[in-house]
């Protein structure tokens, strides 16, 4: 979230702390993210998806402001909360000239008011009651599909009057919208608000008119329905693997509805290797709020990168923020935990991002292979994705930090490696080796999550002593270290943290001449973004990942 990720360079934060309680604007910029992209890069995220841009509701009310950007008035004007027109394009070209890219969040389901007599006219374009459906109260069950793409969303104090997208003249006037968008803020990719709540069919002309790769937001539990707005979107945000996969990293849960999720949509679904991958974003709690256990979250943020589909990661899960939506204390200010750069979960977010992208590199089709849940008990689940001979043995368990240490014994079925293969272990860099009888025996500790890799195949991934450089943009590189004091089966452990940073000439705040992205549509469709939530930021599946700086 743009208002939550990062204050300009040198500002002063006075006010003891951000009431995010009470829904104000906090002071995050566009200047902010910017002067922050080495945070983001630092974890080999190649994507942001940002905050929505356009101008919104001016006015404080019961509900609080429009921090988040979901209350759009305005579409051809921007919201100057987070900066001006020439601080948005400076970022979007710092973005690209990392080798980044730039994901928007839009709205297309309605516009806000404060109050709930409505003056249509302050709305732009849709300045007229006839573009939008009569009132009703939205059900919220997922199971009226009519409430969902026809009622209306917001409260009584902001109510958000649900646009008729049926309607030829409204899918013209956002397709000229959307166009010109793209064009002027050489936008990569869109993500898309409240996909459910508008019927599939507007999205064929619209994101035909935008020429870029689109997700949208299709927040319901049933795959089957959930994906029909895949056919016409492309790809969604995967909500209906979110339940199961929250609820099985639980150490009261299990694997079974999770992994029966995964193999329902590789046939309800087009395409799962292009759905948003999450456990976090803006609108759910996050994880920590559920439980503190820190094993628990790494395997969480784990399975995110190494399962199909596009990571996606919301800003301060790499921080084990802890907050939850009733009110929003999920969108706490990111400047507060400092960027540690050496938080564990920060640091294995940029291990197997790094992974990720140096086995896309060597394995192109990696992204466009399905995984296969190769082993499955209550506490444990084994994830086998990739070509033959380059696949990612993902190992996770949901026993929590203090699980006791066992010896799992996989077979050749489970991890696929011929007798005398030897892996490393990315996260630990332990070396394994498969025996003569195809056994793989792998030690858990800890509860955390393990993820193998041939060694020979991580030559100059930069990963273990391997060689190679971390960062594929030709960006230079610094190390820095810090010893944290963890503790392992219930002891304090010393341990000596690593950060390999990227190290980029700085920007300046000249604007520049916007120019039309020169990333093609099939080029970021090949990728398959991931997404880093931070103001969200986005990682495309080539390789790419990012974070999610949204409402």
């Amino acid at each position: 979230m743009t208002d939550r990720f990062a204050l300009n360079e040198g500002t002063p934060f006075t006010n003891n702390g951000c009431p995010t309680a009470l829904g104000p604007y906090c002071g995050g910029t566009w200047r902010g993210i910017m002067d922050n992209l080495d945070y983001i890069q630092g974890m080999n995220f190649d994507a942001i998806w940002m905050s929505p841009v356009v101008a919104q509701l001016p006015q404080l009310t019961e509900d609080g402001k429009s921090y988040a950007g979901y209350w759009q008035q305005n579409l051809y004007d921007i919201n100057s909360n987070y900066g001006s027109a020439d601080d948005l394009h400076a970022l979007i070209d710092a973005i690209h000239d990392r080798g980044m890219f730039f994901m928007m969040d839009v709205v297309v389901n309605h516009m806000a008011f404060a109050g709930h007599t409505i003056d249509y006219t302050v709305l732009n374009p849709f300045n007229d009651e006839k573009y939008y459906h009569s009132y009703c109260e939205m059900d919220y069950s997922g199971s009226n599909l009519t409430s969902l793409e026809e009622c209306w969303l917001g409260s009584w104090f902001v109510p958000l009057a649900d646009l008729k997208t049926e309607l030829p003249e409204v899918q013209d006037m956002f397709g000229e919208w959307i166009t010109g968008m793209v064009a002027n803020y050489s936008v990569d990719g869109l993500r898309i608000d409240a996909g459910a709540n508008v019927e599939p069919g507007f999205f064929t002309k619209f994101v035909g008119s935008a020429g870029v790769f689109a997700t949208a937001e299709v927040y319901l539990s049933d795959d089957t329905t959930a994906c029909e707005w895949q056919e016409t979107v492309g790809s969604i945000i995967n909500y209906p693997l979110y339940w199961p996969l929250t609820s099985g990293f639980q150490q009261d849960g299990n694997f079974s509805e999770l992994a029966a999720m995964m193999e329902s949509q590789k046939s309800s679904c087009k395409d799962t290797t292009v759905l948003g991958t999450f456990s976090e974003n803006h609108d759910v709690p996050r994880f920590a709020n559920h439980t503190s256990d820190l094993s628990l979250a790494k395997n969480v943020a784990a399975f995110i990168l190494m399962s199909d589909g596009i990571p996606i990661m919301y800003q301060g899960q790499e921080q084990h923020l802890a907050g939850g939506t009733v009110p929003f204390t999920n969108r706490e200010p990111l400047w507060e935990t400092g960027l540690d750069i050496f938080a564990p979960l920060y640091q294995q977010t940029a291990n197997l991002n790094t992974l990720r992208k140096h086995v896309i590199e060597t394995s192109p089709t990696f992204t466009t292979i399905q995984s296969n849940v190769t082993y499955q008990q209550d506490d444990c689940m084994v994830l086998r994705r990739g070509a033959e001979g380059a696949q990612i043995i993902s190992i996770f368990t949901n026993g929590g930090e203090d699980a006791a240490s066992s010896d799992l014994q996989l077979s050749a079925s489970d991890h696929g490696y011929p007798s005398g293969t030897n892996l490393t272990e990315v996260l630990t860099c332990a070396c394994y080796v498969v025996d003569g009888n195809g056994q793989l025996t792998v030690h858990m500790e800890g509860g955390a999550p393990k993820v193998l890799y041939p060694s020979a195949s991580l030559s100059n991934s930069s990963l273990c002593n391997m060689g190679g450089a971390k960062f594929s943009n030709n960006l230079s590189q610094t190390m820095t270290s810090t010893t944290i004091t963890t503790t392992i089966g219930g002891t304090p452990t010393a341990t000596v943290a690593v950060a390999t940073m990227p190290v980029y000439a700085s920007q300046t705040l000249e604007a520049t001449s916007p120019t039309a992205s020169s990333l093609a549509l099939q080029t970021v469709a090949d990728t398959k973004f991931v997404v880093s939530a931070f103001a969200i930021a986005l990682a495309l599946s080539s390789g790419i990942a990012g974070l999610f700086l949204g409402s």
